[in-house]
């Protein structure tokens, strides 16, 4: 795979919440999750298969996508047909379900390694990314593409808002100016269609939430 290629959602993401060569999660536990959660949902809105309408989510095609672990939230989703409020499953699948399919799918993919290492206080587990390039182009692709004045696919700009709405845009934009966030906030305002809109507004204030709680 070239550093060219574009991943799946929640793949780009989790590359860019991580370091790209010793692999360091640049998030808390909880806020990797709810990045995790959001982005496997953005992917069953871009697979088609589900929409995202006044805060919940409406199934609108309910065959597999092809792809294990976007295939795995979907069945899940049928499975609790009851439950249709998005805030809700962004919370459900951030408990590590979310962060664990991804981390499958990035291992069975070869682009990360799982270690182990053992400590006095138990195990700590890591995913070490294969090559740093490829870990590293989700954000280089998203920062140069912005930087440049240039406009976003779909897929990239969801993933530029949820590096806004989780707060990796303290990393991934730092060299950013004034006028790049500006063109970037109006990509997303003007080209995302609103249930991609809502989504990522779903996940920030789903973020803001956990924030506030680790505070009290």
């Amino acid at each position: 795979m070239t550093a060219s290629a574009q991943l799946p959602l929640a793949d780009d993401l989790f590359l860019t919440a991580h370091d790209s060569v010793k692999g360091k999660c640049l998030l808390s536990p909880a806020t990797l999750g709810l990045g995790m959660a959001s982005a496997l949902i953005g992917e069953l809105v871009l697979w088609r298969r589900v929409d995202v309408v006044d805060g919940k989510i409406q199934i609108i095609d309910d065959r597999p996508t092809g792809d294990p672990a976007a295939t795995a939230v979907l069945d899940q989703l049928l499975r609790e047909g009851h439950h249709r409020a998005v805030r809700d499953w962004i919370s459900f699948l951030a408990t590590g379900v979310a962060t664990d399919l991804v981390e499958r799918r990035l291992a069975r993919s070869a682009l990360v390694q799982r270690q182990e290492k053992r400590g006095l206080f138990g195990s700590k587990v890591s995913f070490v990314p294969s090559d740093s390039m490829i870990a590293g182009w989700p954000a280089t692709r998203i920062r140069t593409f912005v930087g440049r004045g240039e406009l976003l696919d779909i897929p990239d700009l969801v993933l530029a808002g949820l590096i806004l709405a989780t707060g990796l845009d303290q990393h991934v934009f730092l060299t950013l100016d004034a006028r790049g966030r500006g063109q970037l906030f109006d990509q997303l305002k003007r080209r995302l269609p609103a249930m991609l809109l809502e989504l990522i507004s779903q996940a920030e204030a789903a973020v803001g939430d956990a924030v506030m709680a680790r505070r009290a």
